[in-house]
């Protein structure tokens, strides 16, 4: 499978109103560059964390415990039950060509 060039999502995080534009372009050797936009001030500050500097994203989906993304989040974001770190990591996988994009929904049925 080849690499893509960029990815981009839009998350709409639910009942707090934020919504979260994530940008995954790729970089050479399974590596990306991510950038978020959102008025959400705890994404802004996970987005800071990340800086601009290319992630290797193998070590972000498949060494447990080493993941940059998820160490900011866990740094900055009171809510687990949040969407948007899961969208990043999506991001981050189709942007190198690890997975197809397709949205992923998820419903309350009652």
């Amino acid at each position: 499978m080849g690499k893509e060039s960029g990815v981009s999502l839009e998350v709409f995080a639910g009942i707090c109103g934020f919504t979260t534009t994530i940008h995954a372009e790729a970089a050479a050797g399974y590596h990306a560059v991510l950038s978020l936009s959102t008025e959400c001030p705890n994404f802004k500050k996970v987005a800071k964390d990340l800086g601009t500097e290319p992630v290797n994203v193998m070590d972000e989906l498949f060494k447990k415990g080493e993941s940059q993304v998820l160490a900011a989040c866990k740094n900055n974001i009171p809510h687990v039950s949040c969407p948007v770190p899961a969208a990043i990591l999506k991001a981050l996988e189709v942007s190198v060509g690890l997975a197809l994009p397709s949205d992923p929904k998820i419903t309350f049925l009652s």
